[in-house]
């Protein structure tokens, strides 16, 4: 019976066990309970094999963690560890076979926006300081 005729059947799994004793539910009515027997080519029956998922690259996790926790706190340096773990990763992935690909590529793409946005942010930081500084300077030497 296949996985799609069973939606047909909601009732399937509720079946009573048919007795030729006149419907007395005896011991040996419980002992013939078919209300299983449905699903039974699924608890390893012959042509349903699955094989288990293969284990995702713990640097892909670690560079997604370390690359958004570079972006919410001013530690840039953070950033850049998640993406050189984010391409160590990639590059484990492909050889190995695991899986969070897609991990090791979120990693990447905000281990790069958050890094660029802290070194941005950092530089008119000490710009917009130094500029304040010429200006003092500058208005103490004219007078």
């Amino acid at each position: 019976m296949s996985s799609q005729n069973n939606w047909d059947n909601p009732d399937m799994y509720y079946q009573q066990p048919q007795s030729n004793t006149g419907g007395s539910y005896g011991a040996q009515s419980y002992g013939q309970n078919n209300a299983y027997a449905a699903n039974a080519q699924y608890a390893g029956g012959p042509g349903y094999v699955y094989q288990p998922l293969p284990p995702t690259n713990v640097l892909a996790i670690i560079g997604m963690c370390a690359s958004i926790l570079g972006v919410i706190s001013s530690f840039f340096l953070l950033g850049i560890a998640g993406i050189v773990m984010g391409h160590i990763a990639r590059k484990q992935i492909r050889e190995r076979g695991e899986r969070g690909d897609g991990m090791a590529i979120a990693a990447l793409w905000v281990g790069y926006v958050g890094t660029a946005l802290w070194i941005l942010f950092w530089v008119f930081f000490v710009l917009l300081y130094l500029g304040m500084f010429a200006l003092i300077f500058a208005a103490e030497g004219a007078s």
